[in-house]
């Protein structure tokens, strides 16, 4: 993917410097990882088919894996499963996750960029306990998307569990359906699930993200898990949509 310098000069940096400053970076995202044995993790290494490797340091590991400081983390290769791909799965575990979970994010190859091995992220577990702090995981994405992007990334995918109505005060509820879009993911929608609970601001809309500005309390309320993508492209419509959320949601603190 081609890194735009405008759009990293007046977009990514602005926003980086905001993150990096906000009390979630600076206590849990500095770059501090051990492995199974205890011993300090010097980063994860990435390969391509061209026989080249990229060899992360301990922070971008941290940022692009979505790994706070102090988490035990390691590294395999799997084959597809369910919604995950094959590729190099990260996984860790630390005090912010539910108990019995393991954390995981994967690098894999998207076909759209062949002779890569690894070119994109799917999220594949992103359990957190309820004690987490707030705003823990917006900051934490927002890190992994300007790495990723860094890095030259295509997308980070995911599967948004969970359904509406959202029962308030359920510790178990599943939400990745409502939260990950506010960060820029999008999917399709269809006419046969709009039409169980029809809406006339609902005619004609195709992609959730057009669903949540025109009827945000219909997704709320109705919408259901699906896979997700966001594009890392710059200037992408995931980018607007999270580059406005961190300002509406962490500068104005």
């Amino acid at each position: 993917m081609i890194i735009e310098p405008r759009f990293d000069e007046y977009n990514i940096r602005k926003i980086e410097t905001l993150l990096l400053a906000h009390p979630i970076a600076r206590n849990y995202f500095q770059g501090e990882l051990y492995d199974r044995r205890g011993h300090r993790l010097d980063g994860f290494t990435l390969e391509r088919h061209d026989g080249e490797q990229l060899e992360l340091t301990e922070q971008q590991s941290a940022h692009l894996f979505m790994i706070p400081d102090g988490s035990t983390a390691w590294a395999l290769r799997v084959n597809e499963h369910g919604n995950a791909p094959p590729g190099m799965n990260v996984r860790f575990i630390n005090s912010f996750v539910k108990d019995g979970e393991q954390n995981s994010v994967i690098a894999f190859r998207s076909e759209e960029t062949p002779g890569v091995w690894c070119d994109a992220l799917h999220i594949g577990s992103m359990m957190l306990s309820p004690d987490t702090p707030p705003r823990f995981c917006t900051v934490a994405f927002a890190l992994m998307a300007i790495a990723a992007y860094r890095l030259g990334f295509s997308h980070i995918q995911l599967y948004g569990a969970g359904y509406g109505p959202l029962q308030p005060g359920d510790p178990d509820a599943l939400i990745g359906y409502w939260v990950w879009p506010k960060l820029g993911f999008d999917a399709s929608v269809h006419v046969a699930e709009m039409t169980r609970h029809p809406d006339a601001a609902m005619h004609g809309l195709r992609t959730v993200q057009e669903v949540l500005d025109s009827c945000p309390a219909w997704w709320k309320t109705y919408g259901s898990a699906r896979p997700m993508q966001f594009h890392l492209r710059a200037n992408s419509p995931s980018w607007s949509i999270l580059l406005n959320y961190i300002w509406k949601t962490l500068a104005a603190r």
